[in-house]
């Protein structure tokens, strides 16, 4: 899990499609018993490497989509879940479209103002705001029924209003319908604006350079009376287009803000199209994942999907700790492990790292189940060292997290130029446990790295991924079936997130492409 500490926040995805596609799955899709391998005496065992045909995007946004986890299911179908920029925990609609944003002041003269639109009843509408690190800066927010056109909607008196005291730089801020500010009273569906004014000289909000808004809200922002859906001089000044950062919330919850979430997919058609994209799993508020879901890898058995994650309670991004959740169902609702058993709002790591503070730690976890192990694979990055490890503990126990053994350090990539985190199949062909990580990460030099393993434990360095792949690669995934196994002659794929210079942290597409395991022309990975 690379971050940055910043407002990265959810925005609706770009994927490219050439179809919509709708189908969501409602549980496990029926497979073979977990770990099963055939023991057919005329089954033909020979090495394989694996081969990138040619691929395409599956998300342009300006945010990101990386980490790939991907079951491809019985019936060919495939379900896929992705890291994605977080948010806040009350849920809600944006009134923006994008990621990409400028901070706007409002200072003593100026009033800011978005007019909006909401087909159903809301508690309270959030806005993103900074203060440029002043804890001492206030303004005033107050809520109109829209009428007719903006001057005579602020000639009416507000149904609103509330004061912003010395509020905490890049806090999101709200108003509510009621006068205590409780959210006891919820507004109507219609037609409004909110309106910032009488701010202090560094009081502002977040603005999205994207000028558009939520088909669903119509939104337009509007400073001093003017409309900024296109360029502008106000008071002498040339005003970029754009739209204010806001929130119509109809689940209230807290205004803090987590990193990361994982959302979720389905296609029927090998990636050319996809269903909507649900977010699927987010932090617990208030507990010790709170910061983050990030970096999924997932498994199906014994009718439960397993999601292994990333979260950590370190604000600097370091000491992350490997988090388990399981759902009846591949888009959730998630019960996440609490240190001996399933559910609850106390989550609690399956595996605690204990190094060196300044580590990124433990996370990145994908899962292999074979002969009734589960293999649960994570990275143990220290201060110094980059290593993938391993634990194992048997499939059949519904608590299994309880009974995870280490067997320590299985991968280590420490002196790799610049290397991500692993993911790790069984190749039923060659009987073997294949390992993948990008080497030289996000440059136009990137590769993807093998390591291979007989037992899934003592691994040794193989070749590389060949074929057709994107510079700038980043955190990627290969397919398995719902216990990470790649059956012979079964369509499999590969994912990541890519970029092109110059290139800007967490400013990636994903790229999708066929993985075809073919023979080894010399009995080894290459």
């Amino acid at each position: 899990m690379k971050r940055i500490i910043s407002s990265l926040l959810a925005v609706p995805a770009i994927f490219m499609a050439l179809a919509s596609c709708d189908k969501e799955q409602a549980g496990p899709k029926p497979q073979r018993p977990a770990g099963y391998v055939p023991d057919d005496p005329d089954y033909e065992i020979y090495d394989v490497s694996p081969r990138a045909e040619q691929g395409w995007d599956i998300y342009t946004g300006t945010g990101y989509r990386y980490g790939a986890s991907v079951i491809v299911n019985d019936d060919s179908s495939v379900d896929l879940w992705l890291a994605a920029p977080g948010g806040t925990f009350a849920e809600g609609t944006d009134t923006y479209l994008s990621e990409e944003q400028e901070a706007q002041q409002l200072g003593t003269e100026h009033v800011f103002a978005q007019y909006f639109e909401f087909g159903e009843e809301f508690v309270c509408v959030s806005l993103y705001c900074p203060s440029w690190s002043s804890s001492t800066q206030c303004f005033t927010l107050s809520m109109y029924s829209w009428d007719t056109d903006y001057s005579t909607t602020v000639g009416n008196a507000p149904l609103s209003t509330v004061r912003f005291e010395n509020y905490k730089d890049n806090s999101w801020l709200k108003i509510y319908a009621d006068e205590a500010q409780t959210g006891t009273v919820k507004f109507p569906a219609g037609q409004y604006l909110w309106v910032m004014s009488d701010g202090t000289e560094t009081s502002g909000i977040w603005k999205c350079t994207d000028p558009g808004s939520n088909a669903g809200t119509n939104a337009v922002s509007y400073i001093d009376g003017v409309r900024i859906d296109e360029e502008a001089v106000i008071g002498g000044q040339t005003v970029t287009p754009g739209q204010f950062r806001s929130m119509i919330c109809t689940v209230d919850g807290s205004t803090d803000v987590y990193w990361d979430k994982i959302v979720y997919m389905h296609s029927e058609d090998g990636g050319r199209s996809w269903s909507e994209e649900k977010a699927s799993l987010i932090p617990t508020e208030g507990s010790r994942d709170a910061l983050s879901c990030c970096d999924p890898g997932v498994a199906a058995w014994g009718g439960y999907y397993y999601v292994g994650y990333t979260s950590t309670e370190n604000t600097a991004g370091r000491e992350n700790h490997v988090y388990m959740a399981r759902s009846a169902g591949p888009a959730g609702p998630w019960e996440k492990w609490n240190g001996s058993g399933w559910g609850g709002n106390d989550p609690q790591p399956v595996v605690t790292f204990d190094g060196a503070r300044s580590g990124f730690g433990a996370g990145e976890p994908c899962i292999v189940v074979l002969n009734g192990t589960v293999y649960l694979y994570y990275s143990w990055n220290d201060w110094n060292t980059v290593t993938t490890r391993v634990s194992t503990a048997p499939a059949d126990d519904p608590n299994w997290p309880a009974r995870l053994e280490s067997h320590g350090t299985v991968i280590d990539k420490t002196g790799t130029s610049n290397p991500d985190h692993t993911d790790v199949k069984y190749i039923e062909r060659s009987r073997k446990f294949v390992a993948v990580y990008t080497v030289m990460r996000d440059t136009d030099d990137s590769y993807l790295q093998l390591w291979e393993s007989e037992d899934g434990i003592n691994f040794v360095m193989g070749g590389r991924i060949g074929g057709e792949l994107e510079p700038g690669i980043i955190n990627a995934g290969m397919s398995g079936d719902a216990v990470g196994h790649v059956r012979p002659d079964s369509v499999q794929y590969l994912c990541y997130a890519h970029s092109d210079a110059p290139r800007e942290w967490g400013h990636w597409a994903t790229w999708w492409s066929p993985l075809v395991w073919e023979k080894s022309v010399s009995g080894e990975v290459e």
